[in-house]
Formats: structure tokens, C-alpha cells, sequence
């Protein structure tokens, strides 16, 4: 794919995403400790239907979170409720706090409403939203399946379980958050923890190929799948014998196309 066309590409996807036109569909909407919340119930759905949050950029409306992350498809393959919270201001990233107990009501509620067994969920965040993802995961690990970040700058001081795969990208301009995150993704895998690391070019922005390896690599973790092979941090190498603190664990062939690139 040419840089030119990347860029269009990119471009597009940002003046879609603010003038919300990107579409999510069928989004109803709960009202948790006067907190609005955006969710969308699958066509089809069992008792152990798992629950995605999706968090979105700072200050962000769970509406708009559901349009521009695009997870429609990933949802009705897997049976997923998504979620996502209108988090304002207050610190909200921080889930001790406050939010973490308004999320945790807000899981309940649909799980009530909808007859499912609480299950492991899933977390997915960009910006702040990102910090979101790794602070809830860190603070309710017993809770996560699995989560991912992107442009993410805050992540829990010390990695007190790495028992979720994670998924951490970032763009190289970025550059606090950049060197932030690849520094938690060596101690994450230091712990014992799963995590693939993808860079991008460019900088803060949300942008299409993050979004579209989170939905690949979400995919593949909810199928069970298991790491056929791995690639090096740094080198892009694919091969045996790579540290652990190095290591990105490829599922399958759309997982290793999306992070050579």
C-alpha cells in the first residue's frame, strides 16, 4: 500500500470518525450513578454471551466509541454485547475512584436485563480511553479475558497479573506515550504476560490499521487460537529463540500480514 494512498485513507477515516458518520447500529443506552452508557445487543445471543467495553478517546460519548471502532462484525460473530461508557472528566481513567464501581454496575445491569452468566470481558481503548483499558484491566484482572490499547500513556505502576493476552500499538511520533507503552510491553511480558506490540507511523491519531489489527487480534483470541509463531520487536524478525521481553506472539496468517506492515 503506497504512503500516498495511506494517507488518503487515514484522512478519510478521520473526517468521518468527527463528523460522525461512521455507523454502528441497533445502540440503546443505560443510565448507571447518572453516567450514560452506549450498548449494542447482538442479533443472537446465549447465556454465556460475553461483554466488550469499548472506551473511547477523552470525554468521548459511548455513541460515538460504538460508530468509530467498528466492532459490529466481531460482536455478531462471537455473540459480544459491546459497551461503552460517556465517561467525563473527574479523573475517570482512574477506576478506584469512582468508575471502575459504575462500570462493574453498568456489566451487572446488562447481564440482569439480558439473562447472562457473568463472564470475562473484554477491554479495548484509545487515548484515554486506552489508559482506561489498562487501569480497569490492572485494577479487575480477575474480570478480563483480554484487552488492548492504542496510544495509550498511563499504565499501572506494577504488573500485578499478566494472566489477559494484551495488545498494545502505537504511533512513532507519539513520542512520550510511544516510549511509555513499549517500556510496559517489555515489563508485561517480563511477568509472564502475552502481548503483541505494533507500531505505527504517524502520531496520536486513531487511525484504520490500529483498529483493524485489534478487531483481527480480538477475533483470534476469542477463537482460542494459539501463537503459531513469533516475531521480534524492533527487527520485524520471525524466528525461534527470541527473548521473552521481545516476543509477539502471531496467531495466524492475517495477524502476521497486519504486523508486518
Amino acid at each position: 500500500m503506497s504512503h500516498c494512498f495511506r494517507y488518503v485513507r487515514r484522512s478519510l477515516f478521520l473526517y468521518w470518525l468527527f463528523m460522525g458518520v461512521l455507523s454502528a447500529s441497533g445502540a440503546d443506552f443505560l443510565k448507571i450513578d447518572g453516567m450514560e452508557f452506549a450498548y449494542r445487543v447482538p442479533p443472537e445471543y446465549r447465556e454465556d454471551s460475553q461483554i466488550m467495553v469499548l472506551f473511547g478517546g477523552r470525554n468521548w460519548r459511548g455513541e460515538k466509541t460504538l460508530k468509530a471502532y467498528g466492532f459490529d462484525k466481531l460482536a455478531d460473530k462471537h455473540r459480544l454485547f459491546l459497551l461503552s461508557p460517556s465517561f467525563v472528566n473527574r479523573e475517570y481513567w482512574e477506576p478506584g475512584k469512582w468508575s471502575g464501581a459504575t462500570l462493574k454496575k453498568a456489566m451487572a445491569k446488562l447481564e440482569q436485563r439480558y439473562k447472562l452468566k457473568p463472564q470475562k470481558c473484554y477491554f479495548y481503548g484509545y487515548s484515554a480511553g486506552g489508559q482506561c483499558a489498562a487501569l480497569f484491566y490492572g485494577w479487575m484482572p480477575e474480570r478480563v479475558a483480554a484487552w488492548g490499547v492504542h496510544a495509550c500513556g498511563v499504565y499501572p505502576e506494577q504488573v500485578k497479573s499478566a494472566s489477559a493476552p494484551a495488545l498494545i500499538s502505537c504511533g512513532t511520533e507519539d513520542a512520550e506515550r510511544f516510549q511509555i507503552s513499549r517500556q510496559f510491553a517489555y515489563r508485561y511480558r517480563e511477568a509472564g504476560g502475552a502481548l503483541l506490540w505494533k507500531i505505527y507511523a504517524g502520531g496520536h491519531e486513531l487511525n484504520p490499521e490500529a483498529l483493524e489489527l485489534a478487531r483481527v487480534w480480538f477475533d483470534a483470541i476469542i477463537s482460542g487460537e494459539t501463537a503459531k509463531e513469533y516475531g521480534e520487536d524492533d527487527t520485524g524478525q520471525i524466528k525461534r529463540g527470541i527473548d521473552d521481553e521481545f516476543r509477539n506472539p502471531l496467531y495466524n496468517e492475517k495477524i502476521r500480514e497486519l504486523w508486518l506492515k
